[in-house]
């Protein structure tokens, strides 16, 4: 459809959508009185305010609180490799000191 979605849209929290979409708005959503937002996407002309979270979700342990991006062209300056488990990259990022995990969807060249 014109390189649109039709059925599934992919939205990255930080840049929307992946690929055009005419029946889905995306954007970021106040919580709990201003303290936080959260990415958050409804159908076009819906009214509704309720927003739904997966199971056992909690803003504390969610991306939406704490996230971090790294381009590819800086992988070296800002993490380093430590191993690879479970079909995840382990890093650990210079700056923070805490480990990072990259899940891949293919061999990548360390």
């Amino acid at each position: 459809m014109n390189g649109q979605t039709s059925e599934i849209a992919v939205i990255d929290q930080l840049k929307g959508f992946m690929a055009p979409c005419d029946w889905l708005n995306a954007g970021h959503v106040e919580m709990d009185s201003d303290k936080y937002k959260i990415a958050a996407c409804k159908l076009k002309g819906c009214r509704s305010k309720h927003i739904i979270f997966p199971e056992g979700w909690e803003y504390n342990k969610s991306l939406s609180r704490e996230y971090g991006f790294v381009p590819n062209e800086h992988m070296g300056k800002s993490l380093k490799y430590l191993r690879h488990e479970n079909g995840i990259d382990v890093y650990l990022n210079k700056v923070t000191g805490k480990e990072v995990y990259i899940g891949r969807t293919g061999k990548v060249e360390k």
